[in-house]
C-alpha cells in the first residue's frame, strides 16, 4: 500500500470515528495535515468528556464510561457539521469570516491550501473569483 493510500485509509477511519464523511483528495502533505486536524479534534472531544487529553481516552474509554455523554458529543459533532456551510479550499490568502473545516472555530485570515467552511453564497463568490475551490 502506498503512503497516500495509507493516509486515505486513516482519514476514512477518523471520519467514521467522528461520524461524518471526510475529504480524501489532495497531496500527501494535505492529507497528513487533515489527519492531524482530525486527530486533534478527537483528542479535544475526549478532553472535554474526560478532562484529560490522551490517545487512550480518544480510543474509547469516554464512550464506555457514560453512554449519554458520548451520545451528546456525537450529537454536538453532527449539529456543528450539518450547518448551512460549504467546505472550500482557499487558493489565495484571504481575510474572511469563516469556520475552520474541522474544529468549528472562527477564522478570519487564511492562507492558500487551507480548508474552511463558509456560507453557500460566499463559497459561490469565492469560487467564481478563483479564490477557492469546492472540496
Amino acid at each position: 500500500m502506498t503512503e497516500k493510500e495509507t493516509l486515505i485509509a486513516r482519514l476514512k477511519e477518523l471520519g467514521k470515528m467522528l461520524g461524518r464523511d471526510v475529504n480524501t483528495s489532495g497531496t500527501i502533505q494535505e492529507l497528513s495535515m487533515r489527519i492531524a486536524e482530525l486527530e486533534e479534534e478527537l483528542d479535544g472531544d475526549a478532553g472535554s468528556v474526560d478532562g484529560e487529553n490522551g490517545e487512550e481516552n480518544a480510543s474509547g474509554s469516554a464512550g464506555s464510561t457514560d453512554g449519554d455523554i458520548a451520545d451528546a458529543a456525537k450529537e454536538k459533532t453532527k449539529a456543528t457539521t450539518t450547518d448551512d456551510r460549504v467546505t472550500v479550499e482557499t487558493l489565495a490568502t484571504l481575510h474572511i469570516d469563516a469556520l475552520h473545516a474541522t474544529r468549528n472555530e472562527p477564522v478570519s485570515i487564511v492562507e492558500p491550501g487551507v480548508i474552511i467552511r463558509v456560507s453557500e453564497q460566499d463559497a459561490e463568490e469565492l469560487i467564481a473569483k478563483g479564490l477557492a475551490r469546492e472540496v
